[in-house]
């Protein structure tokens, strides 16, 4: 069982014996805004791994789940602007923007973006081995003949796992129960809680390669290098809007340019590293270094696209 608060590198201290931290390199944390076992939170363990590796610096991830990405957001905001706590956090981040009211934070001006790690050919439909559903036909049959009765998990109302489901039921027709979760919902997906769910194949990667998991479509504009069997929504003749799929590290506000600089080094260093690309591929996806004076306007840019298409749906958030 993975624990929520994990230091990084310790079984690399048990053989390689003790290893000597510098002084004027705190530990670093890194929190995850989801919950442990997640595709994101395995994601940010091996950037972490990377890290520790390349710099000897001490790296904890710390989960801090819930509100799809809120909770763990505003711990970071509310962090000194030393980098000893960055954000390693999804999309979400700019859906949130779009659709919540009440966010405790402003998403542009109260964080710091330093770089986006990777990114993914859209999201892929997903239901569990166990699904009586072979296909997307069949998904999409099942759902017409029973209006809203089929389920789909998202990981927070909001989160761009939702919004991804309500652009395939508007897009196909269906009518699709939506039940959110604090974290990933892979174990409720392989579990039967729910039907299916949209997750980036570089988020369910781990469970898609155990058999865990059956892919059934990709809603990106072409198909998943680890799911090259699987058609896009477009090649099966449907019209859904797509959303980009990425994650990156965000730090608190009011960081110094220094900082910014020496921690994007930092984190492109290990981004690149043999380790990261391969977790990357295996489950995906693409290594995706951006610079902040790249990434920043990146941001912005999908949080105003949202703000636009996203309201119309009638997605209300708490």
């Amino acid at each position: 069982m993975l624990h929520r608060r994990t230091v990084l590198g310790a079984a690399a201290l048990v053989a390689a014996g003790p290893l000597t931290v510098r002084a004027q390199d705190p530990v670093l944390r890194i929190v995850v805004p989801f919950s442990a076992g997640s595709g994101t939170d395995l994601g940010g363990r091996v950037l972490g791994q990377a890290i520790h590796k390349t710099t000897g610096r001490t790296v904890i991830v710390d989960n801090k789940p819930g509100a799809g990405g809120v909770v763990g957001s505003l711990e970071v905001v509310r962090s000194r602007p030393d980098g000893s706590t960055l954000l390693y956090t999804t999309g979400g981040h700019t859906t949130n923007a779009a659709l919540m009211k009440n966010l405790p934070y402003d998403p542009v001006t109260d964080f710091t973006p330093l770089t986006m790690v990777l990114r993914s050919s859209g999201f892929a439909l997903l239901v569990s081995e166990k699904s009586p559903y072979k296909s997307l036909d069949e998904l999409i049959a099942a759902a017409r003949r029973q209006p809203g009765k089929l389920s789909f998990g998202s990981s927070g109302v909001g989160n761009t796992t939702h919004v991804m489901g309500v652009f395939f039921a508007n897009g196909v027709g269906v009518d699709l129960l939506h039940v959110p979760f604090k974290g990933t919902p892979t174990t409720e997906l392989i579990g039967g809680t729910v039907d299916l769910a949209f997750l980036s194949p570089s988020v369910a990667g781990p469970q898609i390669r155990a058999g865990q998991l059956r892919a059934l479509g990709i809603s990106g504009p072409t198909r998943s290098p680890m799911l090259p069997d699987v058609p896009t929504f477009a090649e099966l003749g449907l019209k859904v809007q797509d959303i980009p799929a990425w994650s990156g590290i965000f730090g608190p506000p009011r960081m110094s340019p220094e900082v910014v600089r020496s921690l994007y080094d930092t984190l492109a260093r290990a981004a690149q590293t043999q380790p990261v690309k391969d977790f990357v591929r295996e489950n995906g996806g693409e290594v995706a270094v951006t610079p902040p004076e790249q990434f920043g306007p990146y941001v912005v840019g999908e949080i105003e696209r949202y703000r636009k298409v996203l309201p119309p749906l009638g997605i209300q958030m708490s």
